[in-house]
């Protein structure tokens, strides 16, 4: 059974990050579990940093760097109303997004959450460098949140939105669905966009997989299964998300063309870009591990 157990929250002590924060807070609840900020400090990958700084220096501006983020934890603590007792901090040196992936493949975490844009992002429109390598390549499962105008409504987890093309790849993300749909107790919407040029698409409502092949509990939920024509699929499934006041949206990184770690689906990304709601993005390699009655087989890439 999945669950958000421990979240890795990356920050950078922007508004942005301390929204992330609050949701990683709210899921984390259900289980009990733990969150663990962390703070990656960049200046010494750049030129500055990198070429001006002697051994000494080094340890005197981590030194600084060190105290700050500490401070600025104890205000993200507060602010959020985190459980201290249930409440990690970690400060790393180097690019972000290397040491973000690596904490959080390294350490066994059930999610990263993180915001997709940050101090210096300059468009709501455009999704933040770190974010969007993080979701290509973390093999752990990766929360994207974009920023909300009124911080002070509160989260809920009521309706989940998990859109399928019926290939392997597109559906690995339904354990964790419905996992997810299980533990807040909320109503599943499975969704399939087709083509314009695909007629009576409600035909298809029989090709949808069948949820109890992919976890044992799918009869415990509701589930509503949706069939959508669009030009392209995004459309179909931001317009859902709206229609239907889907509050989480879980969603494979990769679909029919097949995986390649790199390479994040454009599906996917404009999703991350565009809904106003949180977003689970599950890679490939880690489904065997949580999963392993479903995902047995190797699968060819």
């Amino acid at each position: 059974m999945y669950q958000f157990d421990h979240i890795l929250c990356a920050t950078d002590f922007s508004q942005a990050s301390l929204d992330a924060i609050r949701f990683a807070s709210f899921a984390v609840q259900k289980a009990g579990g733990t969150i663990t900020l962390l703070y990656v400090d960049e200046y010494e990958k750049s030129p500055l940093g990198f070429y001006g700084m002697n051994e000494r220096q080094v340890a005197e501006y981590r030194a600084n760097v060190e105290t700050f983020a500490v401070e600025r934890f104890s205000d993200e603590i507060r602010v959020a109303h985190l459980n201290r007792r249930f409440t990690n901090f970690i400060v790393r040196f180097g690019t972000a997004y290397h040491e973000i992936i690596a904490e959080a493949e390294g350490h066994n975490y059930s999610a990263v959450a993180l915001a997709t844009q940050g101090i210096g992002c300059a468009s709501p429109h455009l999704m933040g460098r770190t974010t969007e390598r993080i979701v290509r390549i973390c093999r752990a499962p990766v929360i994207t949140l974009k920023p909300r105008e009124h911080i002070e409504i509160d989260w809920r987890v009521r309706t989940i939105l998990c859109p399928t093309d019926f290939s392997e790849y597109g559906n690995y993300a339904l354990p964790y669905a419905i996992s997810l749909a299980r533990i807040f107790k909320a109503k599943l919407i499975l969704l399939h966009v087709t083509t314009l040029n695909v007629n009576n698409p409600e035909k298809m409502l029989d090709l949808f997989p069948d949820p109890a092949t992919y976890h044992e509990s799918a009869k415990d939920i509701v589930i509503e299964k949706m069939v959508g024509r669009d030009i392209e699929p995004e459309n179909s499934i931001v317009q859902v998300v709206g229609d239907h006041d889907v509050d989480l949206v879980v969603i494979g990184t990769h679909g029919a063309r097949g995986l390649r770690r790199v390479q994040i689906g454009n599906t996917t990304e404009e999703i991350i870009r565009q809904v106003q709601v949180p977003v689970l993005s599950i890679t490939h390699p880690i489904h065997r591990t949580v999963f392993p009655r479903r995902f047995q087989e190797e699968y060819q890439s």
